[in-house]
């Protein structure tokens, strides 16, 4: 690990503005592509939508909180189980088809998500297929493909391949809340569907023209040096996968009952997805401002402070109430816009590259397995009790936590 630190530091202190200027005009298909890959992949479409719909469904099914939240837990941990195989075939393979595959996969699932009954074990075999078929459009296909064309300005570079996320999280809300109340909630998954489809071939295009080897002035010597069990023997690899699973679990929960939270409240449609949108919009600043700042100071002094002002956002929430639920909204952008951006780029700086896409994998699964538990533990603690005090003032104290341990990462 000190031998890449040390090659990529001769390699960035003899660059220049230029150099990081060729790096974006090589790569900007790649980055282009993944963007919109990652926007209507697996991580941005269906959990997103089920929450929009859980009251719908609710009414029309009979079915508990805890019971609609157990679909996106299965999904996320399906995806977490097939992330280590994942990012050991997108060290191998070409991305452009694990992506493709995976989107349209994905586009036929909301589909037939549009025909689900009252059966809820076939809602729960529904997410399974999800998790199994359309995995391939996960982040870390896209984040493995970038980080290895970019190194001067891959925190950058990160930040706005997952911004795509945060652009879907401003619109679903906006747009979804009011058309589905309007037309329903089947209408609203084929319309996701339809988006999906068409958008596809788009990002095939884009990644296939993109180069897949980088300049040799990027290369790293000695890259595949480091064997994939010796990273995950070592301390760094613990402490980040313990920090991004307690992110994962405070905030997990919360992204996917917020609109959820703010109907139970009184607060009307449009408003809901406005502030639901407002998230979308504090996730893409969260994506892009950590990735420009982590390109320029040691990343996890940004994370911590991330992490510690996410925590304060949501106490606000737990100490005034609903008058405040505009910063739950933030500490859910933020939080996430940053915790996806950091897995990226903090795997890329304390971890060779020719076993990326394996310790990405892995950190990315603790990650989603965090936010499965989350989003059951949100469902249970407000079934039991009626409110989601509780679950905020446990996700304040675990961000907190993160925050601490991001500060005891050597440089």
């Amino acid at each position: 690990m000190e031998v890449q630190s040390r090659a990529k530091a001769a390699i960035l202190a003899n660059s220049s503005p230029a150099d990081s200027i060729r790096e974006f005009t090589a790569g900007w298909p790649l980055l282009a592509g993944a963007m919109l890959g990652v926007s209507i992949g697996v991580a941005a479409i269906p959990g997103p939508a089920i929450g929009i719909f859980m009251r719908s469904w609710q009414s029309e099914f009979g079915w508990t909180r805890t019971q609609i939240s157990l679909g996106p837990s299965i999904l996320i941990a399906g995806i977490a189980v097939a992330s280590p195989l994942l990012g050991w075939l997108s060290d191998r393979v070409n991305p452009a088809w694990l992506c493709i595959t995976g989107l349209g996969t994905l586009a036929l699932s909301l589909l037939l998500f549009s025909r689900l009954g009252p059966n809820v074990r076939i809602y729960y075999l529904a997410c399974a297929a999800i998790a199994i078929g359309a995995s391939g459009s996960s982040t870390l296909t896209y984040a493995r493909a970038v980080s290895r064309c970019f190194v001067r300005r891959r925190g950058i570079a990160l930040g706005l391949t997952t911004v795509g996320t945060g652009v879907m999280n401003i619109l679903m809300p906006a747009l979804l809340v009011p058309y589905a109340a309007r037309v329903g909630w089947r209408q609203g998954f084929v319309s996701l569907a339809v988006v999906v489809a068409v958008s596809t071939p788009v990002v095939g295009l884009l990644m296939g023209r993109s180069p897949h080897i980088p300049s040799k002035t990027q290369v790293l010597p000695d890259e595949t040096g480091t064997s994939f069990l010796r990273a995950l023997g070592g301390r760094t690899f613990w402490i980040l996968a313990l920090c991004f699973g307690l992110i994962a679990i405070a905030v997990g929960g919360l992204q996917l009952h917020l609109a959820a939270l703010l109907t139970d409240a009184k607060v009307d449609p449009v408003t809901t997805g406005r502030i639901v949108s407002l998230a979308g919009v504090f996730l893409v600043v969260g994506r892009i401002g950590t990735g420009w700042l982590v390109d320029r100071l040691f990343a996890p002094w940004i994370a911590a402070a991330v992490m510690a002002f996410s925590a304060l956002c949501i106490a606000a929430v737990t100490l005034f109430g609903m008058s405040a639920a505009i910063f739950a909204a933030v500490a859910v952008g933020l939080s996430n816009g940053a915790e996806i951006d950091l897995i990226g780029y903090l795997t890329g700086h304390y971890f060779r590259m020719g076993t990326y896409g394996r310790v990405y994998g892995s950190l990315y699964a603790v990650y989603l397995g965090g936010v499965g538990m989350s989003v059951v533990l949100y469902g249970q603690i407000f079934d039991r009790t009626g409110s989601y005090t509780v679950a905020l003032q446990a996700s304040a104290a675990l961000l907190l936590t993160s925050a601490l341990l991001f500060l005891t990462l050597r440089r």
